[in-house]
């Protein structure tokens, strides 16, 4: 059984183990996804907003070009000078605006190589409206009209589109790639959390399995050890130990109207046997003498061993002196069959008997093995195979331990 154990316990020691290393390295590589896919996820809010910077100030490059493309015309049509505010404020933000654009779009050599074809068509843009403007100032509206009619300044303005729809669409790309790897790492992450938090749950349970397993067999274990440890290896009766613990439960509980006996058996001729022949076949005896005696007993009584040769039969409400004495010769006869079957007379085996009862010659329930145990010394020194009834010393009594036939 111990050995068992050792096995059983160091078994479960290395799935504990392995159970434990499990989780720590998945739970190390579940980490380090997470911390690769949130940098991911970083990366791609940062090129999310930079398509959105790129995206806004490419608009605003248009807005300020068509605000002030709107102001040349309104004054070379009416000669009204307000037309000239917003056409004065589309070319001064022009510059700031390209400037910005060039800026957030730094970071993409195509992005680059448009925003610098966007500043160019922006400059002939302004030169023309510029000019026209001039014209129109100095009094020569019809040639001004006549430069717009040319066509000149729309295909700067178309030349500037197309660039600015390529940026545009570039980055419009961009942008939606990198907010749908969010969604999904952001999705996969969730799956990948959920997973490890269910394989976690079961490592657990299998973890509170194993020590639930484990904890059993130590418990069966113990219990196991505190039966041996209570018990007699050769006889397989109940030992000292478990006879002592009886007598304290029956002092704890019993009532004085419960008359409880106890028998002390002192096996005679036994060590002839163990001289003659052996302690092997002492030990065969013991177990014969075991097997006999406990046929002559009831089954609620306890009989013991608790010597080499010596028994103990506790008895509770065993009844008037009459039935103790049928039981004494009933014990005393079976040890002499055990002993006539055995060694057919060649050994004469018989048993000594000391009797104590509570109440009426003990007082106390654990007195009746001190009692018992002088009684049978008594019988054992008035002829052996016998028995005698022993009691304690009572008021008026002398110390010396009174025995009855």
């Amino acid at each position: 059984m111990p050995a068992r154990l050792f096995r059983s316990a160091k078994a479960d020691r290395n799935r504990f183990i392995a159970l434990y290393v499990s989780m720590a390295i998945g739970l190390l590589v579940a980490a380090g996804l997470f911390v690769y896919e949130a940098r991911i996820i970083v990366a791609d809010g940062l090129r999310d907003e930079e398509a959105f910077a790129v995206l806004g100030a490419a608009n605003r490059v248009l807005h300020d070009l068509e605000n002030a493309e709107t102001g040349q015309r309104g004054y070379l049509l009416t000669g009204d000078e307000t037309y000239l505010v917003p056409y004065r404020q589309g070319v001064r933000d022009l510059d700031d605006t390209v400037l910005r654009l060039q800026q957030v779009a730094s970071s993409d050599e195509r992005s680059i190589e448009l925003v610098r074809r966007l500043e160019h068509a922006k400059t002939d843009k302004v030169t023309e409206l510029a000019r026209t403007i001039e014209l129109a100032r100095s009094g020569n509206r019809a040639a001004a009209i006549a430069l717009v009619q040319t066509n000149e300044g729309k295909q700067y303005m178309d030349a500037l589109r197309e660039d600015l729809g390529l940026l545009l669409n570039d980055w419009r790309e961009r942008r939606s790639v990198a907010t749908q790897d969010a969604h999904q790492r952001l999705v996969f992450g969730s799956a990948a959390l959920v997973a490890i938090a269910v394989l976690v749950c079961c490592l657990m349970v299998y973890t509170v399995y194993i020590q639930r397993r484990a904890f059993a067999r130590v418990h069966a274990y113990s219990n196991a050890l505190d039966q041996q440890a209570a018990q007699d290896i050769l006889t397989e009766l109940p030992n000292r130990r478990r006879l002592l613990a009886t007598i304290d439960a029956l002092s704890g509980k019993a009532a004085d109207s419960q008359r409880i006996a106890l028998l002390y058996l002192d096996i005679d001729g036994f060590k002839n046997v163990n001289d003659a022949m052996g302690h092997s076949a002492g030990d065969v005896l013991l177990r014969r003498l075991a097997e006999s005696l406990r046929t002559a007993t009831r089954h609620n009584d306890m009989l013991a061993r608790v010597g080499g040769d010596e028994f103990v039969l506790l008895a509770t409400d065993c009844g008037d002196d009459s039935r103790l004495r049928e039981l004494a010769e009933r014990l005393i006869s079976s040890v002499r069959a055990v002993g006539e079957k055995e060694y057919r007379g060649r050994f004469a085996i018989g048993v000594s008997i000391g009797i104590a009862t509570f109440p009426d010659r003990v007082q106390t329930i654990a007195g009746l093995l001190d009692v018992a145990d002088a009684a049978m010394y008594v019988a054992k020194r008035g002829g052996r195979s016998t028995y005698s009834f022993g009691a304690s010393p009572g008021p008026g009594l002398s110390n010396v331990v009174k025995l009855t036939r």
